[in-house]
């Protein structure tokens, strides 16, 4: 795997302009979608009820995960919940923003997501 792939969280701001750029692209000649019309029938059809659900439980686990890692570093995230009704890709790019700033403004280069925690220590199986 290449170092940009590896390491794409050092670059959210390209990936801002990519995700906004795509977003604009598919949402091109469709702007009457985002009336209330359109959000009401986003909310009331039982299939985004269940996608909204399952999403609201990947949020959970992904704002633990901010959570840890912002503590780690010393930065703030809860400015980003907000964004996660609707978009929840921006409001997480400007954390890794954010994130890369203070970092870099208190002189360090920003650490790997998660860290460079040990591996786990492997059980073995007990036999019965």
């Amino acid at each position: 795997m290449s170092h940009k792939i590896r390491n794409i969280h050092l670059y959210p701001v390209p990936l801002l302009v990519i995700f906004v750029a795509g977003l604009l692209m598919i949402s091109w000649g469709r702007w009457d979608g985002w009336d209330a019309d359109g959000f009401r029938l986003y909310f009331t059809q039982p299939i985004m009820q269940t996608t909204l659900y399952d999403f609201a439980w990947i949020l959970a686990a992904l704002t633990l995960l901010i959570h840890q890692d912002a503590r780690r570093v010393g930065v703030t995230y809860w400015w980003i919940i907000p964004f996660y009704p609707f978009m929840p890709g921006i409001g997480v790019l400007l954390y890794l923003i954010n994130r890369q700033a203070v970092i870099r403004g208190k002189g360090g280069t920003p650490p790997p997501l998660g860290g460079d925690y040990p591996a786990p220590k492997m059980r073995t199986a007990r036999r019965l």
